[in-house]
Order: structure tokens, then sequence, then C-alpha cells
């Protein structure tokens, strides 16, 4: 019940933050590769920003100036380092089915011994450690290590040794860990490239608790996601596989299901959140749409 009252306190006190709002904050956004947004997508982002700040600010504008940069112009209680947060994410859910080791091992045998890295001294399995220090995970590779391990993968002659079923495999980096170490997993997509259950299917996201008392975000989702998700869940409990959990490509969580499909379309997403942090994020899911890469480029004089 302490959980309970706390996460109400949280939701009251969020929703009330119209009524004095300490900050006044205008600030300008750039898309990250402007030219391969359109402009419906452009004023999709407007709109969807516009939806995240209903739950936070007083007031608020949000417009598209003459160099397509986004102005955002609010009253909030949130401080600025906190509403670039809330603004920049993404908000790319991905609920996705986790390739086993046995799957691909032919693959990551020939992958790791008969090629060597672009423009290094180094072999490729001096740089994976295995096994993965996340369950569900591959192998495990060093921070620094990313850029190397991300191009290795996508190389033509590399992806041409996965299983014809298995081309479209993606391949997702995890959380790193205290040793700057993290979980490579393989995700299968769906025709589309897109993960099966994904932000789209979302129709209600709040903070809470996980049941070992970690702060995380539940989630609803819609019949039709709900219907994957079903599939999904007895799928990974059929044949004992993981669902990695991803948020803007980066997998949080991959648990396995235990007790057979999970119905009514009911879930939650974890991974070392702070309770603010699973209070942004339901703002940001709750509006069931991803934006492109932005970034904060200036703030602005505020005229009193």
């Amino acid at each position: 019940m302490k959980y309970i009252y706390l996460i109400c306190i949280a939701i009251v006190s969020f929703s009330c933050g119209k009524i004095k709002a300490k900050n006044q904050h205008a600030v300008v956004y750039e898309f990250v590769n402007p030219d391969k947004v359109s402009l419906n997508d452009k004023q999709g982002t407007i709109v969807t920003l516009k939806n995240r700040l209903e739950s936070i600010a007083s007031n608020y504008e949000v417009t598209l100036n003459n160099k397509q940069q986004i102005e955002v112009i609010v009253n909030t209680d949130v401080k600025l380092e906190r509403l670039h947060a809330i603004l920049t994410n993404r908000g790319k859910l991905g609920f996705w089915e986790c390739l086993k080791h046995e799957q691909l091992y032919e693959f990551l045998y020939d992958a790791l011994n008969n090629f060597k890295l672009d423009d290094s001294l180094k072999t490729i399995d001096e740089i994976i450690k295995m096994p993965a220090n996340d369950f569900g995970a591959l192998f495990s590779v060093s921070v620094k290590d990313t850029a190397q391990i991300t191009a290795y993968f996508n190389r033509k002659e590399i992806r041409g040794l996965l299983p014809v079923n298995m081309r479209n495999t993606k391949f997702l980096f995890g959380l790193p860990d205290d040793s700057q170490e993290l979980g490579v997993y393989a995700v299968k997509p769906t025709s589309s490239g897109s993960a099966l259950v994904n932000e789209t299917h979302i129709t209600e996201a709040r903070p809470n608790y996980d049941f070992l008392g970690n702060p995380c975000v539940s989630m609803q989702m819609n019949q039709k996601g709900a219907q994957r998700w079903e599939r999904m869940t007895a799928k990974a409990h059929r044949e004992q596989s993981r669902i990695a959990i991803a948020l803007n490509d980066i997998v949080y969580s991959a648990p396995g299901v235990s007790n057979g499909a999970i119905l009514g379309g009911n879930t939650e997403i974890s991974g070392g959140f702070t309770l603010e942090e699973t209070q942004d994020l339901a703002f940001v899911l709750s509006s069931n749409k991803r934006i492109p890469k932005i970034k904060f480029v200036e703030a602005l004089a505020i005229n009193d």
C-alpha cells in the first residue's frame, strides 16, 4: 500500500503542475537529419511535443520557424535539463523476439573466425566477451567498441553469413554495467523492419513499481497490441526464449516468460530508472508516437 500511495502522490503533483509554474523556458531544437524528415513528419513532431507538454506545463507554444527548427516557449515547474530529456526522447518503443545463441551458432562461428575488423589490428574475437553479461544477449562488448561492432555486423559479407530466414536480423545493445560492458542482442523484426509490438500499440503509460520495488513504467496496449503480445509471449514460453524490451533501440531488459501467454495487453518496462525518469517516460509513451531525432540548438532570451 505504501508504494501505491507514493505513486498517486507523484501523479497528482504532476497533473497539478499547471497551477504554479516556476520556470519559463524558450528553446530551439533542430532535426538531426532534416533533409530526411518530411514536412508531414515535422508537423507531426510539433503535435507530439505539444501532447507531451500538456502534462507538465501551464501554457506553451511549439512552432516550426522559417529555418525548419522547432521553437518551444513554455511555463513549467520542470527544470531545463529535464525538459530537454522529455522533448528529445524519440519515444521509440519495441518488444522484440530474441534469437537464441544456438540459432546463430554457425553464423557467429564464421563471423568470428573468417573476417577481420576494418582498419584495426584487433580480430573480432578479441573485443567480444562470452558468455554475455546480460540474459538473452549473444555476447558482451565494451562501450568503447560499440561503433566497431555495429560497422562489422552491418558489412554485406557478414550479413550474408546469416541463415536466409534471418537476413533481416537486427543487433541491439543493452545498458552498460559498472565495468562499462554491455550485451549485444540479436532480435527478429517484422517484414517491415519494425518491432512486432511498439509504441503505436500503447494506450496508457504510468509510473509504477516492479515486484522488486524498483521504479518502472506500466503500460496498457490496444486490442491489436494485446493480441500480438499474447502470441509473442506464448511463443517465448513455448520455445523458452526471451523478449527484448527496447527504448530508442537500447535494450533495457530481456525477460523470459515462465507462466504461458500474457493476456490483456498489460506489461511494464524497467531498467534502473528513478521515479522521476519513469514519470517522464510515461509522458513520452502516452503520446504513442515516436519522433525523428532532434537536438538542442540554443536558448532564446525571454521578454517579460
